[in-house]
């Protein structure tokens, strides 16, 4: 007797439970690009485009002018020991 009624109360309240929540409706990828690309500002010019180097930050790619590309003593020694 006690288990059919615990039964229907959790069953009660499994329902009442379910009834109340309300999930939120997820965007889905479209609409939240759509959004993005609606509130973006297309009025400004597009800002000029990067050579490899300034894209890079680190200096130039040339090792003569950029003396933190060549690598280092321990380096060169462990790669001509070979395999």
């Amino acid at each position: 007797m006690i288990t059919k009624i615990t039964a229907g109360l959790l069953a009660v309240t499994l329902l009442a439970a379910c009834e109340t929540t309300t999930t939120a409706k997820r965007t889905t990828l479209r609409e939240q690009n759509a959004a993005r690309l609606a509130s973006a500002n297309t009025t400004d010019p597009a800002p000029p485009a990067e050579s490899p180097e300034s894209a890079i930050g680190e200096g130039p790619l040339d090792p003569v002018h950029n003396p933190a590309m060549v690598p280092s003593p321990l380096l060169r020694a462990n790669a001509m020991a070979g395999p």
